[in-house]
């Protein structure tokens, strides 16, 4: 905890220069470049999220697969034993479903984050948070990396994404293919449900049977081409036709 001592230190000083400098403003773009600032002037390698352990990825594939989400490090913003890091580069493996940073130049290298001091994360406009619980009555919504879009203060989907793999052997040589293979969860009313299919969905929804027949019906190539917008935008259709119901 040396370093965030050191940077909330030296971020109360910054903040005593007001005077001198318009860096720092109330709005929420000045507050990103001014850690920004902080986090490149103490260097990248000195900050708290660099204690994980190094990354490695020892499975050779065959075709165009791989154990991430996005196969190269993207920017986005990481909060990390309460504090926020914007602009960093990470990468999610979701075969073994680690976060992975890249604090350095290289793209070569990268550090696994500690997942129980990972709180959330974004990449490429797609929220994550870490869930750190078991639900008895859904013994597949355990603890780990989970997209989450809120819907409403109740009603919110969660995608978990997950690769399988199967291993390869072709004239005695070893390699693997990695195939995604998500699963869908709702929390309603503080309530965890999986709804990997419609029946499940209908199962919640009763009164809602019509109407998710019939947006099953009118996305048919949404559903094929994207499984997982077409979730989003499932769910958003059944909170916003339960909202009319209710007024």
């Amino acid at each position: 905890m040396k370093n965030y001592q050191n940077k909330t230190s030296f971020l109360i000083l910054f903040g005593l220069l007001l005077s001198i400098s318009n860096i720092h403003s109330q709005s929420i773009n000045n507050e990103v470049s001014t850690y920004n600032w902080f986090d490149k002037t103490v260097g990248k390698e000195n900050l708290d999220i660099i204690n994980g352990t190094p990354h490695n990825n020892p499975y050779a594939t065959v075709g165009d697969n791989n154990i991430y989400l996005i196969d190269q490090y993207e920017s986005g913003n990481l909060t990390y034993e309460g504090q926020t890091y914007y602009n960093v580069k990470l990468k999610y493996d979701i075969y073994r479903d680690i976060l992975v940073l890249n604090p350095f130049e290289s793209e070569n290298i990268g550090i696994n984050l500690i997942q129980n001091k990972v709180e959330s994360f974004s990449i490429k406009d797609r929220n994550f948070i870490k869930i750190d619980k078991k639900d008895n009555g859904v013994p597949e919504f355990t603890t780990g990396y989970y997209e989450e879009s809120k819907i409403a203060p109740d009603f919110i989907f969660y995608i978990k994404h997950h690769k399988g793999q199967q291993k390869v052997i072709s004239e005695g040589i070893l390699s693997y293919t990695f195939k995604e293979n998500t699963s869908y969860f709702l929390s309603l009313k503080n309530k965890v449900y999986q709804i990997n299919s419609k029946n499940e969905i209908i199962k919640i929804f009763p009164e809602q049977k019509k109407q998710i027949n019939g947006f099953y019906l009118m996305n048919r190539e949404l559903r094929k081409t994207d499984l997982n917008q077409f979730m989003k935008n499932l769910m958003k259709y059944i909170n916003n036709s339960l909202s009319i119901q209710t007024k």
